[in-house]
Order: structure tokens, then sequence, then C-alpha cells
């Protein structure tokens, strides 16, 4: 049984000694927003209860006795954290997302720069300092009512949270540990300057251990609550992207895993710890039991599954009166439309591909450009007011969209390979938005290289139910998880189309100079 704590949705899924899904179940747990509108953090009565049922109503889909699960494990979207009491209550539950220490974080790079040498992305490979946990756990200790005046005695990343709620040791995996901006990435380990920095004491910060260690049993009282075994074991879990990359095996210096979800880490691991001197980049690792210790060079590019929402709300939904989730069928249907498009580029002649062509710049972009003043939320097409007379079409503005990820993609693989010094590279696409196969093919026909695609797009849960695997001993080193992934079918690989990828580039160099990305 695994958890996935995303951004938004909460997910359990139990699955068969084969990795086969039985059940799969989600909510969405109560968001408490600050005022000023920075703070974004779960409700800490509700989140843990909230957990144990969805844990319940999981075990009854799966129609299974409780009793055979055998083990447990958990991720989380990064860099959400927990900071606790002594008994690892909850005093705050944070996401990814929460930048209520906006105004400390200069505070702190200042403070730390001081002490350390060096600044903080020089050394945790993170940046910008406001959205990391030290900012946070700043702003907590200086607005005590928030945490009902209590004291914050340990900081926990929330995937290594909830196993120890379940009855695991106080512990954390190495790679959630990177990503907290408390870590020294190049040493593996906790920084002594947070020590003096905050007032803490050594119990603050938890043991790292490798993910796929056992760090536990169930505790009686969820034996009792989920009628689990005594036996049931607890396995240190991951981050929810470094666990895709484990689902399609691409945790090996030269390999890149695009997770395209509600943001798009495009990262590249490496052998060594590389990171910018103009801050373009993350630098953040990837640490497994037998089977890798290496680093990864990551350009995100931000908000992205958001955008295709967008895009079924304006080309395909009916709805008129308001706003609403899109369905299933509306998502399908943008994605006909999507082939749609790229049947009518397969047919447009080479010279009328970028001249006739339609751009967007919605978002997705590079990491560097965070900090740029001009903002996504463009599309660009030739004006209807010149010599030449041409039309274009809805499914020209879908491939738009579509093609503004895809382009956007290679813009961030440019970036990561040139960082981490990378000449050849293995490309991996995963995540939600995978399940749009086209997406996945037409950044193999860019590319002009073979891309490896989940065809279950939940890679998070795929990569978790591996770290059982290992904690298992089924996998003890990089054969053995080759040959689990053979036998399981779930990993295919889609060839690029030669009559496509001349004109992707085309299109894709035409992208570049309209976007400045």
């Amino acid at each position: 049984m695994v958890f996935d704590a995303g951004s938004k949705i909460l997910k359990c899924a139990i699955a068969d000694e084969n990795n086969s899904i039985i059940a799969l179940e989600s909510i969405i747990p109560k968001v408490v927003q600050s005022e000023d509108g920075f703070g974004r953090c779960w409700k800490i009565t509700d989140y843990w209860k909230n957990l144990l049922q969805l844990a319940e109503k999981t075990i009854k889909k799966a129609s299974i006795d409780p009793q055979k699960i055998r083990f447990v494990t958990s991720s989380t979207i990064r860099p959400s954290c927990v900071f606790s009491d002594e008994d690892f209550n909850p005093l705050y539950i944070g996401s990814s997302f929460d930048i209520l220490g906006i105004h400390y974080g200069d505070e702190i790079e200042e403070q730390f720069t001081e002490l350390a040498g060096e600044s903080i992305y020089q050394s945790t490979g993170h940046f910008p300092s406001f959205l990391m946990p030290p900012a946070r756990f700043e702003w907590l200790r200086n607005n005590p009512d928030f945490i009902n005046n209590k004291s914050i005695v340990h900081y926990i990343p929330l995937d290594s949270w909830i196993l120890m709620k379940l009855g695991g040791e106080f512990h954390t995996n190495y790679t959630s540990a990177m990503e907290s901006g408390f870590f020294d990435v190049r040493k593996k380990m906790w920084h002594d300057e947070w020590y003096s920095i905050f007032d803490i004491d050594d119990s603050f910060f938890p043991y790292p251990v490798l993910s796929g260690e056992i760090v536990g049993n169930v505790s009686s009282k969820i034996k009792e609550k989920l009628k689990l075994s005594s036996d049931t074991e607890i396995v240190a879990g991951i981050t929810d992207t470094q666990a895709a990359l484990l689902s399609s095996n691409s945790i090996n210096p030269g390999e890149i895993g695009v997770v395209l979800g509600s943001t798009t880490p495009v990262q590249a691991v490496a052998e060594k710890f590389y990171i910018s001197d103009k801050e373009r980049v993350w630098t953040t690792g990837i640490l497994v039991k037998n089977l890798c210790d290496n680093y990864i060079v990551e350009s995100n590019m931000g908000i992205t599954g958001q955008v295709i929402k967008w895009a079924a709300h304006l080309f395909v939904s009916k709805n008129k009166k308001g706003i609403s989730e899109p369905t299933a069928k509306q998502y399908e249907d943008l994605g006909k439309q999507y082939q749609e498009f790229d049947e009518f580029e397969q047919e447009e002649p080479l010279e009328l591909i970028s001249s006739q062509g339609v751009f967007a710049n919605l978002g997705p972009s590079t990491l560097e450009s965070a900090s740029s003043e001009r903002s996504g939320g463009e599309f660009y097409f030739p004006s209807p007011g010149g010599v030449n007379e041409f039309y274009i079409t809805q499914k020209q503005l879908i491939g738009a969209v579509f093609d503004n990820i895809v382009f956007a993609v290679a813009r961030n693989i440019e970036i990561a390979t040139e960082i981490a010094q990378i000449d050849r590279i293995s490309l991996a696409v995963l995540g939600g938005l995978s399940r749009y196969n086209l997406l996945c093919q037409r950044t193999a026909d860019l590319h002009n290289t073979p891309v490896k695609h989940l065809i279950n797009p939940e890679a998070s849960i795929q990569g978790m139910l591996l770290i059982c695997d290992v904690a298992s001993g089924i996998i003890k080193n990089p054969s053995d998880l080759e040959k689990r992934l053979d036998e399981k079918g779930e990993l295919n690989q889609l060839n690029p189309r030669s009559s496509m990828t001349q004109k992707l580039q085309e299109k894709y160099k035409k992208w570049v100079s309209i976007t400045k990305i």
C-alpha cells in the first residue's frame, strides 16, 4: 500500500505482488490560506484523519484481507514538510507552493552565507530561499499564534511524517532531505549552520536513510485501525518526481526524466554535483538502496497541468455558467482535436509549417525565466492583414498549447544537459499528462530520439511499488530492476517519425525566437 501526497490530491493505492494496481482512491485535503495570499498549508486537524479514512476506503475497494498487506511507503511533492511538537504531532503541514516565509528569505540567506561562507544555493542547490522550509520555519517562529504558541521541536518531510505516524522510526530518506533547503547536497548531511541560526537541538532533524530501507512496523494503533498485520513493514519512501524517474529506470547518469504533472521538472541525472553560476537550475539527488546514488540537475518548467485544464475549458467545455473541473470526456475530446492537428501538420509542406504556424507562450517555460518581466499568456500567429491569404483553425490553437509544452521541455533539456555536461541523452516522458501519447510522440520527433513512456500514467505510484520491491529483496541490483520492468511490460518506447523531425525542429527554432526563452 502506497500514499502519494501531491500539490492538491492525496492518493492511496494497493497493488498485488506483480505491482498491478488493484485499488486506487484519492481525496483533496482541506487547504488553509493566509489573508495575504502567501500562506498555503494543509489543515492539521483534518489531514491525518482523512488519510486514514482514505486508506480504509482503498482497502475496502481492493476487496482483500488487509492482513496480507506486506509493505507501506509514501511519496510527496517537493518541498512539502511538517513542523511538529516533541511527540510528532503536526503544528504545520505545508505544501510545496507555500511561500508564507517570503519576507524572511533574504534575512535567512544573509545569516546562512555569513556563517557558511557560501550561499544557500551553492550548498543546497535550491532557490529562491523564500520558497524553502527554512524561511517558513522563521515565519512560524515569528508568528507563534499560528501554531497556538506551541514549540516546534522537529522538522520532517511530509512523506516521512506519514510513515512515522503509521509506526515508522524518526527518519527521512536522503532524496527528500535534499529537497528541504536544510541539507548539504554535496556532503549529504544537515547543515551545522542551521543549529546556531535557529537555536535548535540536535534532535530537530530526522536521521537520513536510503529509500527502500525498512524503518519499522505498523504500530498497534494503526494495526487495529486498518486491520493490518503486525508484520506489515514500513519502507522509507522518496519524493514524487524521483519515484517517477525510478518507474522508468531513468536513474543513471545521462538519463533525463520529464515528469509532466502539476509542474514539470526536467531532471538530468549526473554523477557529480553541478550548479549554475546564474542560478538557472536546481541540483538535487536520487539515492535508492542497491540501485543508485546520483545527483540530478533540474530545470523546472513551472505550472503545466493547469494549462491543459485551461485549454479543455476554453476549447471543449460546454459549461456556460461557471468554471468546473473538466470531465474525462472533455480531456479526451481535447486529445482528439490535438490528433487532428498532428494529422494536418503531417500533410503541411515544410516551408509553411513555421510561416503559417500558431505558437503559444502560456506559462511552461524555464526555471531561469521565472524572474523575467515577461510572463506567459500569449498566442502568436501571422497577421491576417498581410499580403498572403490564409486561415487558422481551432485545432491549430490547441496544437500550439501542446507544442508550448513540447518546446519548453526541449529548452529545459538544453539547459540541464549543458550544466550537467551531458553529451548523449536517454529520454523518458512520464507523469499525468503523458497520457496524451501524442505529446510524448512529438517530443521523440523533435529530439529525433526514442522516448521511454509508461503505459500507466501513475509514475510516482509505480516508482513506490518498485521501492517496496527493493525492501522485499526482489530487486537487489540494477539488473533486477531492469528485469522487473521487462516482466511488468509497463514501459513503452516511442520512436521518432522522420517525417516530423525537421518540421518540429523548424517550429522549435521559431518558438525560441518569438518567446525569447
